[in-house]
């Protein structure tokens, strides 16, 4: 006989919520799926479980990449033991709600049976056997001790035929308002990164992106983005952050990133970053070479919109498959000098294109005398018209380079 002992608090219903080591909990846990031709068992294997134990496994390595604690909540177990095979001891006389759980089990059987919680029960394996955590990381398990199997059905349709009904759509609604308004901190974007359905995720990975490009000292965008609060700058968070869609939300760009990650090979100035790092990083590139190939642009934002939605927006949409081109190429050269050469002659260097209005830096007969055709541009249909065009001249440049090592410091 094996012993088990768990810290555990003694909950009202006769239950008992107790942290479980993931290698102890994937020795010791079972799931009871039903069998057809015997009748026995009563959860249903389904087909999208593999899938849906990665996307756990997954959410727990986007956790542990942020260094958060991974938000599986409780799941919901039966022990699955005879009334002598166990015993709770409380801490002391006067405090019994605070103890600890102990079993006396068989060696090799499992003996745990989840009821709620096999597909979180499958991720955790999962991240174990990647080596995404130890076998010391530590899970909640809401544990009731010798339930019957009709006991444990009833608690498995109480969980899943009350409980889970909750729609989310409000849910998101109020935290989008909180990040249109800049009210959410990055912990808590993040939190929700990890959580949220991919339709909706590009938007807190394109919050964070926007607040680091406004704010790193080394960003061609610092203190030119207009967070809430802030007087006028040249374009507002809002702006920024929708016109990182078609890059964020384009899942050849994302998967490889994504895969590049895993193996390792997801590297900035020789450290091993996240995608969302990544990419920051290559932004910084981009803007950087922009700066230099339209130094007048850039010392004076405010007289052009190429500094403003306009650009911002055209130039990512144009941007998204060129990365999507460098990803799956060999070469893999994302640097300023790269950049550099992709919009050199093209129209991104052409500042009187982009022209608004005058400024101060220099005399006014030396700006031009009218409005560009680029202040045309506004809005999504054109925004893409535009992003065709920058991306034509740019694929006509991209590959002057013969660097073959992926490059983006």
């Amino acid at each position: 006989m094996r012993k088990v002992k768990l810290s555990a608090k003694r909950n009202r219903d006769g239950s008992y919520s107790v942290s479980y080591e993931s290698g102890a909990l994937v020795r010791d846990a079972l799931i009871d799926f039903y069998n057809e031709q015997t009748g026995v068992g009563y959860q249903r294997n389904e087909t999208l479980r593999p899938k849906r134990g990665r996307d756990i496994e997954d959410y727990i390595r986007r956790c542990v990449t942020e260094q958060m604690e991974p938000k599986l909540f409780e799941m919901t177990a039966n022990a699955r033991v005879e009334p002598k095979a166990y015993r709770y001891e409380g801490l002391d006389k006067s405090s019994q709600e605070v103890g600890h759980l102990i079993f006396e089990v068989p060696e090799g059987k499992k003996w745990l049976s989840i009821i709620d919680g096999g597909t979180r029960l499958l991720g955790i394996e999962n991240a174990l056997a990647h080596h995404i955590i130890d076998e010391t990381t530590l899970f909640d398990v809401r544990v009731f001790v010798g339930l019957t199997l009709a006991e444990e059905v009833a608690q498995f349709l109480l969980i899943n035929e009350n409980q889970k009904k909750v729609r989310t759509d409000l849910s998101l609604r109020v935290v989008q308002r909180r990040l249109d308004e800049g009210k959410l901190s990055d912990r808590e974007t993040r939190a929700l990164q990890t959580v949220v359905p991919d339709t909706d995720a590009w938007r807190f990975e394109a919050s964070r992106i926007a607040a680091q490009m406004n704010s790193d000292v080394d960003s061609p965008w610092r203190n030119r983005i207009q967070m809430p609060g802030d007087v006028t700058k040249p374009l507002t968070l809002q702006a920024f952050f929708t016109s990182l869609k078609p890059i964020l939300s384009d899942a050849d760009v994302k998967t490889p990133l994504e895969q590049m990650e895993k193996t390792g090979s997801l590297v900035v100035n020789g450290m091993k970053v996240t995608p969302t790092a990544f990419l920051v990083q290559v932004l910084k590139n981009f803007w950087a070479a922009v700066a230099v190939v339209n130094p007048d642009a850039n010392s004076e934002p405010e007289t052009t919109v190429l500094w403003g939605a306009i650009g911002a927006s055209s130039c990512h949409i144009a941007l998204a498959p060129i990365l999507k081109t460098v990803l799956q190429s060999p070469d893999r050269n994302l640097t300023t000098k790269r950049f550099e050469a992709m919009l050199g002659e093209s129209q991104v260097a052409n500042y009187p294109y982009w022209f608004t209005k005058k400024g101060t830096k220099q005399h006014a007969d030396r700006y031009p005398g009218q409005k560009g055709d680029g202040t045309l541009m506004t809005g999504a249909a054109n925004y893409g018209r535009l992003a065709k065009i920058l991306e034509k001249e740019w694929r006509a440049k991209l590959h002057a380079d013969s660097a073959v090592a992926m490059a983006v410091a």
